[in-house]
Formats: structure tokens, sequence, C-alpha cells
């Protein structure tokens, strides 16, 4: 009698089922690493005059912008979320935290500070964008930070307020001498949202230990919304109210008003 010969479907079934299970560990096993791998960012957003060596204060103490117009701030704020560490050796790129939107806003100190999570490495640059995303413009109401009471957004037809400054100046003609840039548009001929890139100052780097914590410091310079490379003057435009070539403008200013000043790893 001839011996019986193994079932090859049977056996291919054994083989793929012990594979899927060798498969399912190994991922298991990443996983766990990687979510043991946390590390905490906290960003700390810090409002300055003039290339950062000023601190601002808000509606006691008078600046003067790029074409000496004195001016006084009483409202500074600004959207930001998507932010990704960077590291340009190895052109390794991670995103830090979730997709969450956070409203800086600097007459709140509570709002100035970020806490994010990202897997520990070596990273020289931070970046993010400044705005709200086109698809929430036009979602109806939204809840926390993006809730309109916040005071950040127009009619449903045209949107969230992206950034916001405003303030007085003896050369505003407007009433009270006040002055009022509240700068939105997120429809593609009138967007300003921003991708802003900011690279550490050298040779600082964010050196990631497991279960230990970063600390970066940034400033925004609201010198930066009145010129390079558009000019802008109070005397001239005292409010942007609408999307539109002047709060396009106005954004290209001030995408450059960020800079990381400080690195900090525990």
């Amino acid at each position: 009698m001839q011996p019986r010969q193994p079932n090859t479907s049977m056996l291919n079934r054994i083989a793929s089922c012990l594979l899927l299970i060798s498969v399912l560990a190994s991922c298991q096993k990443e996983l766990k690493m990687d979510a043991t791998a946390i590390h905490n960012i906290e960003l700390r957003f810090k409002p300055v005059v003039l290339f950062d060596t000023v601190e601002m204060k808000f509606d006691t103490v008078t600046y003067k912008n790029a074409f000496n117009e004195s001016f006084k701030v009483s409202a500074f704020k600004f959207y930001v979320h998507a932010f990704e560490l960077f590291n340009t050796d190895s052109n390794r790129i991670s995103r830090a935290g979730d997709q969450d939107y956070y409203l800086v806003d600097f007459a709140d100190s509570n709002s100035t500070v970020i806490k994010l999570n990202v897997v520990p490495y070596k990273y020289n640059v931070l970046a993010f964008t400044m705005g709200v995303d086109s698809v929430l413009n036009v979602s109806g109401a939204q809840t926390g930070v993006l809730d309109p009471a916040k005071g950040m957004f127009w009619e449903w037809n045209t949107g969230y307020i992206m950034s916001k400054l405003e303030g007085t100046s003896p050369v505003s003609t407007a009433p009270a001498n006040s002055f009022k840039y509240h700068i939105g548009g997120f429809r593609q001929a009138e967007s300003v949202i921003k991708k802003i890139t900011l690279l550490f100052p050298y040779p600082e780097v964010i050196d990631m230990k497991p279960g230990k914590k970063t600390v970066i410091d940034i400033t925004a310079d609201v010198y930066d919304w009145f010129n390079n490379p558009h000019d802008i003057r109070i005397g001239t435009n005292a409010g942007v109210m609408s999307p539109g070539t002047l709060a396009q403008q106005i954004a290209e200013n001030y995408s450059k008003m960020f800079a990381v000043v400080k690195v900090k790893n525990d």
C-alpha cells in the first residue's frame, strides 16, 4: 500500500499562517518600540520687535516700523498646525504631534506654549503651517480653537482669519487712530496659508533621548509685518479686513517673522 502523500494545499495554508503570525509579531514589536520612543517637544512662542532684540509689550510701549511710523500693539495672534522636524544630513522627516490646530494668542500666555510628541532622533529644522487649511474654511462651525467665538472667523464664504495684528498709531487715519490687519484667504488665487521652515541656530540641534524633553524658543517679530518684500505703511493702509492682494502681501511679509533662538535638551 502506497504511503499517503501530504496535502499540498493544507501545507501551503499552514505555511501562510506561520508567516502571518511571524509578521504580526514583528509588527507588534515595532509598534511597541515606537510607542516607548515618543519624546516630548515644547515650543515656546515669544513676541518681539525689531530683529528679536526687544520683547513686545501690549498697549504700553510705543515702537517704530521701518518707515519711522510710531505704533502700539493691542492684539497679536495666529493659527499654526502640521508640525514636522527634519534632519538635513539624513533627510529624515518626523511628524510632531497630530494634526491639531493651535491658536497662538500673545495676550494669553497659556496659548504660547505648544506641547507635541515626536520619535527621538537628532533634528535641526522645524517646519509648520501657518493658517487654516481650505477644507475647514468651508466645513461649517468648528469647535475648540477654531470656534468662531475666538474672534478669528469671518462669514462662511470668506473663512478664517489666519493671523491678526491690531493697535494704534498717530499716523492712522482710521477712527481712534487704530490699525487692524485681519489676514485671511484660503482659495487658490487669494491664499495666505504659509509653510514656515526654521533652521536651528548653529550648532544647536535637538538631540532626543526617550523619556526626555526638548524646549524650543521661537520668536515672532511684529516688525516684519510692515516690510520686506512689501512696504506696508500704516498711514496709507491702516486696515485690511478681507482677502486680496494686500492681505497676500502682508502674509508674505510676516511669513519670515519667526526664528528659533534657543534649543534646550534634557
